[in-house]
């Protein structure tokens, strides 16, 4: 499963620019109980390493200026092959998974 999280990242920063935190809160209300900030920021960290976002400062009403990220052209093209590489993947492991509960079926009707 390594991958699926940076990209659920980029997915989530294709809807709007955000802060880690943000980003943590999408994850949160999309199901990714797990995602925390401790693991989110060296995640994009690599991603804006690797040039698959931009991060700009922008100045906060409530306290310190944040570190927004934004997908940028690189990621996007990156999150599309890696959607694609998903859907493929999801589709072998559907057809294997299907596999073993035709064989469990047959091993029931034999018994």
């Amino acid at each position: 499963m390594h991958g699926v999280l940076e990209m659920c990242v980029l997915a989530v920063l294709e809807l709007a620019p955000l802060h880690a935190y943000g980003i943590v809160q999408r994850l949160h209300e999309r199901g990714f109980a797990n995602a925390s900030y401790g693991s989110i920021y060296p995640l994009v960290t690599r991603l804006r390493k690797q040039g698959l976002v931009e991060q700009t400062l922008e100045p906060s009403q409530s306290g310190p200026a944040r570190n927004v990220l934004a997908i940028n052209a690189a990621g996007q093209s990156t999150l599309k092959a890696w959607i694609s590489q998903w859907h493929n993947t999801t589709e072998v492991v559907t057809a294997v998974l299907n596999l073993h509960a035709d064989v469990r079926t047959e091993d029931a009707h034999v018994e």
